[in-house]
């Protein structure tokens, strides 16, 4: 009984009509990010993200200049002077070209992280923090470009 309610549940979703709003499929632009400054890791991140989302067919081309500004600030210490708290901080400016229009655009990203005796493990942990700011400042530009490419 639970395996065609689990089936039928799924047919329903499956024909729904849902559609991925960042579908790279129904991307009528291409990015084109033409200067880069600041924190190199990240930039290098952040242009990988915009790549997926970049046709490279269309016409409609934003030239883009990236600025990031990475930050890892210590929050607390232990009586004995070892770090315990981190906050990970990355601001990221874009001036965004687009028919002879220029918008500013500014995002902002931060956590608070708890140190890990293993460095390792510390380091793998702020990777994969560094690339989900990427993957969330890709979205929030994508969905700048798409409501400025409404107007």
């Amino acid at each position: 009984m639970k395996n065609i309610i689990l089936i039928t549940f799924l047919f329903f979703i499956y024909n729904c009509g849902y559609t991925s709003v960042y579908n790279p499929k129904n991307i009528d632009f291409q990015i084109s990010v033409k200067e880069v400054q600041g924190d190199r890791g990240m930039n290098n991140l952040i242009k990988n993200e915009l790549r997926l989302y970049s046709n490279k067919k269309s016409t409609n081309i934003y030239n883009i200049k990236v600025n990031t500004n990475y930050k890892k600030d210590t929050l607390t210490k232990n009586s004995s002077g070892i770090i315990t708290d981190y906050s990970l901080s990355v601001i990221s400016v874009f001036v965004i070209n687009f028919n002879e229009n220029t918008e500013i655009v500014k995002f902002e990203e931060n956590i608070n992280i708890k140190n890990q005796a293993d460095t390792f493990e510390q380091k793998i942990y702020e990777e994969n923090i560094k690339r989900n700011f990427a993957s969330s400042i890709r979205r929030k530009l994508i969905s700048k470009i798409l409501s400025i490419n409404d107007n």
